[in-house]
């Protein structure tokens, strides 16, 4: 189940199936844009945005048959939703509007009736005939609104002004209309708080459904033009997927989100180069959402009980216990123990304990799962009693925090669970510890400082390919120090391989009495060269574990 509610998700519980929408352009042009196709929005291009599997249809006939097709072929769809979708489908006398709205819903059986539209764009004659539709046909009014700040529909060159929008929704509403925003996030010059005041200006209106967009800069658009002459931030997918995230949170969760990202054609678009797919993202936003234990409408609802089922769990030789994984279908630590993996491999290799004898460490753990390990960094520290032990833990699954404070037996690493759970920090008299929930491959981004020691704890590495990988590696080696030390439970070969091509002296460092398997890596001093060059490989640190695993199969047959 999804953490924020879809539209699919909406109308099935409408119409008892989803319906998927059958895009048309009825070439009504835009008021914002001469006839000659110049002018316009800064960021629209001169085809009005028109779906990409009616690009070629030479008639409304054509388009919609085109569009049948495609949605019947590639999803099954039995039910459908007409969508006015390219330039302005109110931009046309009424006359003009009702001839070409009957002709189409001649055409077809469809179920509901989406009008893509502008705020100025609504005449009282428009609103009256959509509101007499809307007897026979549900009627869904898509609205572009943008943003809800005057200085960037200036910027933009929209044509009206944030008065216009709300004025416009609220005259859709007393006719009885549904009205679906469009919103884009990473407009020139607006803030984070400025996408949340655009965001509530709509919740406050009673919007009935939103349609994210991140900002997208197109060929021959002044958008391109003015991003040519003076480039401006645009946001990766990550900094996207957490800007979305927050925004959802923000949502209540009874309005439907129609769309998560832009979906340009990629021969058109210029920038952001994105590299991960638009199912991907859409997996990712929701997977990442899981993992903290979020969903849509949590900072504005009263707080819903969350489960605490706690994952089978399993005693281990040393004493520890850990749980099952249903993700990776393993559980989190070998049959030696998670205090045998963290101290015969993570505390000892590292030799943790005569750098905290020498002076203040600087640890990173990625990969901080139940804890283990940085708890006995953090025993140790207490118990040297000498100097400061920092550690910056990141793991992208913030329940298993709670769910570990359940079964670890130390009241101390219970404590400290408990704290990075609630407030990502905790501390001591010489230990202090920062939880950083994210994707790693993104946190280590973030990180500004360098480390004496990394831990590297990737778990199953062919099912988090990601973290062993000769880009993540090469990420790795910049925030390590001069003579700091990387120890990664990894077994593979071709971990050993990414970590050498990086710049690292590797050491297996397998226990001969126990299933605890790792090895331990600093900086080289001398360039290598491998006979074997085949590390796993994520160019644009955005590949799916799969791609990475797949890719990496097929090079190995070459």
């Amino acid at each position: 189940m999804l953490p924020y509610v879809s539209h699919k998700a909406s109308m099935r519980a409408c119409y008892g199936e989803a319906l998927y929408a059958i895009p048309v352009n009825v070439e009504f042009g835009c008021p914002n844009r001469d006839r000659d196709g110049n002018g316009g929005c800064s960021f629209c291009p001169e085809h009005g945005a028109r779906a990409a599997q009616i690009a070629d249809a030479k008639s409304v006939e054509e388009q919609i048959q085109k569009a049948l097709s495609f949605a019947k072929r590639r999803y099954k769809a039995s039910s459908f939703a007409l969508y006015i979708q390219a330039y302005t489908g109110t931009f046309a006398s009424l006359v003009t509007q009702k001839k070409t709205y009957e002709k189409l819903l001649s055409l077809y059986p469809f179920r509901a009736l989406h009008v893509g539209t502008r705020p100025d764009c609504l005449s009282e004659a428009t609103l009256e005939y959509l509101a007499e539709l809307n007897q026979t046909i549900d009627v869904v009014v898509e609205l572009g609104v943008q943003t809800l700040h005057d200085v960037s529909l200036k910027h933009i060159n929209r044509g009206h002004d944030v008065a216009c929008s709300l004025d416009a929704i609220r005259r859709l509403h007393v006719k009885g209309l549904k009205v679906y925003a469009h919103l884009i996030i990473g407009l020139p010059n607006e803030t984070p708080d400025m996408w949340k005041e655009s965001l509530q200006g709509l919740v406050n209106e009673g919007i009935d459904g939103i349609k994210f967009h991140n900002l997208h800069v197109i060929e021959n658009t002044d958008l391109a033009r003015e991003y040519a002459q003076n480039p401006f931030r645009l946001l990766s997918e990550y900094e996207y997927a957490e800007a979305l995230i927050e925004l959802l949170r923000w949502t209540p969760s009874h309005i439907p989100i129609l769309r998560l990202a832009t979906d340009t054609p990629e021969r058109e678009l210029i920038a952001p180069k994105w590299h991960m797919a638009k199912g991907q993202f859409g997996e990712y936003v929701a997977q990442t959402m899981r993992y903290r234990g979020i969903k849509q409408g949590d900072l504005v609802e009263s707080k819903r009980e969350e489960s605490d089922a706690i994952p089978q769990k399993i005693d281990l030789n040393d004493g520890s216990s850990t749980l099952w994984s249903e993700t990776y279908r393993d559980y989190y630590h070998p049959k030696a123990g998670a205090y045998a993996q963290a101290q015969k491999l993570f505390i000892e290799k590292s030799d943790l304990k005569a750098r905290l004898e020498k002076g203040d460490v600087n640890l990173l753990e990625i990969g901080f799962g139940m804890g283990y390990n940085s708890f006995c960094a953090v025993e140790l520290a207490q118990k040297v009693g000498k100097n400061r032990l920092h550690v910056n833990a990141i793991d992208h699954d913030r329940m298993l925090l709670r769910q570990s404070a359940h079964v670890v037996p130390e009241p101390l690493h219970v404590k400290l669970l408990e704290s990075l759970f609630t407030c990502k920090m905790y501390e001591s008299a010489f230990a202090k510890v920062e939880f950083l929930n994210a994707e790693a491959r993104y946190a280590i981004t973030l990180l500004s400082e360098s480390f004496d020691v990394i831990f590297l704890d990737p778990f199953i590495e062919s099912n988090n390919a990601s973290l062993v990988t000769l880009e993540f590696f090469q990420n790795l080696k910049k925030l390590l120090k001069p003579d700091g030390i990387l120890v990664a439970s990894t077994a593979l070969h071709v971990s050993q391989i990414g970590l050498a091509l990086a710049g690292f002296d590797v050491q297996v460092a397998n226990d001969e009495n126990s299933d605890i398997k790792g090895v331990v890596a600093t900086l080289s001093k001398v360039p290598k060269s491998l006979h074997v060059k085949n590390p796993y490989r994520d160019p644009y640190g955005v590949y799916s574990d799969k791609m990475i695993e797949s890719a990496h199969q097929k090079g190995s047959l070459v």
